[in-house]
């Protein structure tokens, strides 16, 4: 699959991010947000939130890495009762708690490809699917922020991310400079 490749943070100055962030404030766009590690991809999405339409709705984070899918997809999603050892209750997830907010989903790089098509389906189309359940249980309208490194280009290069969800999440590009290009 062809995909354009990315800015990068050397390639744009810290100003253009400000015009940029204001732009993305005024709309209601998916936002993927790349950088390295730890520059602070987590406050700018809830700054964004914070200033954005949504602002009295919640504003929910969950972090992909190092996660098992299974526990991000009950996470994201809920579940049913019953639908594996330990669920003794339904429950729901994010998705459905973040109705009319904004969900940041930390990165997005790390969850395997069953995971990804299931966000996909739900970005498409809204419908949320509780874990071990048959049909869709309810829709939602969530604004989706997502973070990954610099690599997410790369992984769906060489096909173990979804060029499909990637385009889905890149509606709005955010490149985070390393913090020491940042003026105090």
């Amino acid at each position: 699959m062809c995909v354009d490749r990315p800015p990068t943070a050397a390639k744009r100055p810290v100003p253009q991010i400000r015009k940029d962030l204001v732009l993305t404030i005024r709309s209601d766009a998916r936002v993927l947000i790349t950088g390295k590690t730890a520059v602070g991809t987590r406050a700018l999405a809830a700054v964004i939130h914070r200033n954005s339409r949504r602002r009295d709705r919640p504003f929910l984070a969950i972090n992909c890495a190092r996660r098992k899918d299974l526990v991000l997809e009950s996470r994201l999603f809920g579940r049913a009762r019953a639908s594996f050892q330990g669920a003794d209750r339904s429950s729901r997830g994010l998705l459905e708690q973040a109705h009319g907010g904004t969900i940041f989903i930390a990165n997005i790089g790390g969850i395997g490809r069953a995971l990804q098509a299931r966000l996909l389906r739900f970005l498409q189309d809204g419908e949320i699917r509780r874990v071990g359940a048959d049909l869709a249980h309810t829709k939602a309208d969530v604004r989706v922020i997502s973070s990954a490194d610099a690599h997410l280009y790369e992984q769906v290069e060489a096909g173990t991310f979804s060029g499909d969800l990637y385009y889905r999440l890149n509606v709005i590009h955010l490149v985070m400079p390393p913090i020491v290009r940042r003026r105090r």
